[in-house]
């Protein structure tokens, strides 16, 4: 019965949106009604939404964690790691992630998003700024500086373990959550299309900026990291334990309260329907 109430729930928006596209049976009409459909999600009340779920998951790359998964060997290559302790080291990488999404379990809902995304851009940050400074000053001879070269080493596994506990899983949990169950399978779509277009720039860019830059790919994804933290600081609200009407509240919207009512009517029919049976 949920899933009748919640189909019924969608066609009564999109006739209630765009009554004129929904009377339409042509296949130009459903197509444009779809169409249209998505703008939904960039109309005033919901457009600071989007902003907010697509800019998650651009910072979420930017700050530059699949650079360190995709190309991690040829990154401790520059710290003056061999070959084989290039691939040891690129394994241990993916663990330390692990663990810190690991403590996300029991962080989220006791810090909230919005704190911990702003203390994980700080803590992206420093890891990059030291080997940037490390690596500019010593890959020239990292035979004669192994120490520095491990300190590096030591510091990219502290960013990944920063990131998995925070930028790691949170932008993958607020999308659903600021978004009203109208416009929340779009919302969460757009947000996840942002996430897959910026990991294919950060592919796309990373090995010849790490070919002609060097510590300049850290200082790249150091200054996304301070952005990042500006970003979050001015633009995203905390969601943990907002309810649909404190959400509407925040982005100076009704529809999330306007959705529970529609919901809930539609629901009570259904049900009324199939005890009449």
């Amino acid at each position: 019965m949920d899933i009748i109430a919640e189909a019924r729930f969608q066609a009564s928006v999109l006739r209630e949106r765009h009554p004129n596209l929904t009377q339409r049976t042509d296949v130009v009409g459903k197509i444009r009604l779809e169409l249209v459909s998505w703008g939904d999600c960039f109309k005033s009340g919901c457009r600071r939404r989007t902003l907010v779920g697509a800019g998650l998951m651009f910072f979420q790359q930017f700050t530059g964690i699949n650079a360190l998964i995709y190309y991690s060997p040829t990154l401790f290559g520059t710290m003056g790691l061999d070959f084989d302790m290039q691939l040891i080291m690129s394994g241990v990488l993916n663990v330390t992630q692990l663990i810190g999404v690991l403590s996300s379990l029991w962080t989220m809902d006791r810090f909230g998003r919005r704190g911990i995304l702003l203390w994980g851009s700080f803590l992206m940050f420093v890891p990059h700024l030291i080997i940037a400074v490390l690596v500019g000053r010593f890959s020239n001879d990292w035979p004669s500086h192994t120490a520095e070269g491990w300190t590096s080493v030591t510091f990219l596994l502290f960013y990944m373990l920063a990131f998995g506990a925070s930028w790691g899983p949170v932008p993958w949990a607020m999308p659903a959550e600021v978004f009203p169950s109208s416009l929340r399978a779009k919302g969460v779509a757009i947000s996840t299309c942002s996430n897959w277009i910026n990991n294919f720039v950060i592919g796309f860019i990373t090995p010849p900026l790490v070919r002609e830059t060097g510590f300049g790919a850290y200082v790249f994804f150091a200054v996304f990291c301070v952005l990042s933290f500006v970003w979050v600081w001015f633009s995203v609200p905390e969601t943990n334990g907002k309810s649909l009407e404190e959400m509407d509240s925040v982005f100076k919207d009704r529809t999330g309260v306007a959705d529970i009512a529609k919901k809930d009517r539609i629901l009570a029919e259904v049900y009324t329907e199939r005890l009449s049976r």
